[in-house]
């Protein structure tokens, strides 16, 4: 009997592993697989906004390697939100981010690899906040690279438009989305504008009213029908049930 592949999340920038457990839970109920969690925290953002995301990809392969040993599964199936999805496609190349680091072909273990809500293209404006290694990674494994062999998944979401001169959170998504795009006004998640979510050879759904992370209403991981809408539209081919009134609600 062949053995389902395992789920592994990677969290999004400065979260910690914890923050997703409750995501791990519903993603395994809903989707019938083990769920593991990369053992990343915040001191290890911080540690990578100090240096580059190679500790972020170790950790990924820790978690992938323990994910494949408990469960016997050949690949897993790679979740990564916001800049996870980043370190997920890091993972999955043969080229390093720095000398004598260790490359780990992840393109081998990976079947599919999830990018919800993640920042998938860097504007020159935005290098120097941050978006460097998105950037690299962009211009090293450009679109889905190691397509067909890996499944590119990218879940987004129109949930605000960023204005200037707006209510609060549009204000804040405004400076949010002109923080990594030199352009704050579009419409975006609330963090990661849409312009920046795009990636050529990618499966794409776009949800609506669903927001980046906690704070931003319903977000991508907050609760089943979120996580349901985007696991089941490319597990089993079903329309998303979600719409804009429920996700905001």
């Amino acid at each position: 009997m062949s053995v389902r592949e395992p789920i592994v999340l990677i969290g999004g920038f400065g979260s910690h592993w914890s923050d997703y457990r409750f995501a791990a839970r519903a993603l395994a109920n809903i989707s019938g697989r083990r769920v593991f969690i990369a053992g990343i925290t915040r001191v290890t953002w911080m540690l990578a906004g100090l240096t580059d995301y190679s500790l972020l990809v170790d950790r990924a392969h820790a978690a992938i390697s323990h994910a494949l040993k408990q469960t016997g599964a050949r690949k897993v199936i790679l979740v990564g939100h916001s800049a996870g999805g980043i370190v997920g496609r890091a993972y999955l190349g043969d080229r390093t981010l720095k000398p004598h680091q260790r490359s780990y072909h992840g393109y081998e273990r990976v079947s599919r690899l999830y990018m919800v809500g993640s920042p998938l293209r860097a504007t020159r404006a935005a290098l120097r906040r941050g978006m460097r290694a998105a950037a690299w990674v962009d211009e090293t494994y450009p679109g889905a690279y190691y397509a067909p062999q890996v499944r590119y998944i990218n879940v987004r979401s129109r949930y605000i438009e960023g204005k200037a001169d707006g209510a609060l959170r549009q204000r804040e998504a405004y400076y949010n989305y002109r923080f990594i795009s030199g352009d704050g006004a579009q419409w975006g998640d609330g963090v990661v504008p849409l312009a920046l979510s795009e990636l050529d050879g990618a499966d794409t759904l776009e949800l609506e009213g669903v927001g980046h992370s906690p704070g931003w209403g319903k977000w991508f991981f907050s609760d089943a029908s979120v996580i349901g809408a985007w696991w089941r539209h490319f597990e089993r081919g079903d329309a998303p049930s979600l719409n804009a009134a429920e996700a905001m609600a």
